[in-house]
């Protein structure tokens, strides 16, 4: 499993996919945060741009490429039967590809928070910074991509295609969402719209959920459901 792990890292460190993905969302981030500076009517904080990177849909969006590089190389690439005829059984693949998009959205949302810290910090300083509600709320954030993953991943392993498992899981956030508005009262929305909890991350404390509680419970359900069953299927299928 840390094999395969190490062989992942290794990869996508050297891929010059990542190199422009990179390139892209990191100074996207950067003239995103100096336009809001320049353009506002306060002196924003290094915190405060912090804060609304993390309270920003579209960043939950930008991150499906990311998850794609991580799962969908051995698809597109047909290498995956190469790498479960070397003695990895399928279990221990299947979790290795879980922990490394995890810790991948990690290190993207420091990135990301370091871009937006320092671009902030140009225009009023570093400002009061709450470490834990900064950890609490990049942790809701990666709980909630994950279930970016789960859907992904489930569409990928059914269908055997990336590209409809990259059209297939944005169509199904958006359409979550945009159903959510149109049935506001319906419980399972509340559950299930991850896209507009994004924008209620800042209520997100070290001792609370705010208003994020129930799209969290979705998402450790939808996680740890659907991991389960995408387990399951790709024991299954056929190579």
């Amino acid at each position: 499993m840390l094999n395969i792990m190490r062989a992942d890292f290794y990869r996508i460190r050297h891929s010059r996919s990542l190199l422009f993905w990179q390139l892209a969302i990191l100074g996207f981030t950067a003239f995103a945060t100096f336009s809001w500076g320049h353009d506002s009517k306060t002196t924003i904080t290094g915190w405060a741009a912090i804060t609304h990177i993390n309270n920003s849909e579209g960043l939950f969006l930008w991150l499906l490429p990311l998850i794609m590089l991580v799962i969908g190389t051995d698809f597109s690439q047909h290498l995956l039967k190469d790498t479960l005829t070397m003695g990895v059984s399928r279990l221990r693949y299947f979790l290795s590809k879980m922990a490394t998009m995890t810790i991948i959205l990690l290190l993207q949302l420091w990135a990301l928070h370091i871009v937006a810290f320092l671009a902030g910090s140009y225009f009023g300083g570093p400002g009061t910074i709450n470490w834990g509600d900064w950890f609490s709320q990049m942790l809701v954030y990666v709980l909630l991509t994950l279930t970016e993953m789960t859907i992904i991943t489930g569409i990928l392993y059914w269908s055997g295609s990336t590209t409809a498992a990259l059209t297939g899981g944005v169509l199904a956030l958006v359409l979550v969402s945009i159903m959510h508005f149109q049935f506001i009262h319906t419980p399972f929305f509340a559950y299930a719209d991850w896209i507009l909890a994004v924008s209620d991350l800042p209520t997100v404390h070290l001792t609370t959920l705010g208003a994020v509680s129930k799209p969290v419970i979705g998402a450790l359900v939808m996680v740890i459901g659907g991991g389960i069953l995408n387990a399951w299927r790709f024991e299954k299928m056929s190579l």
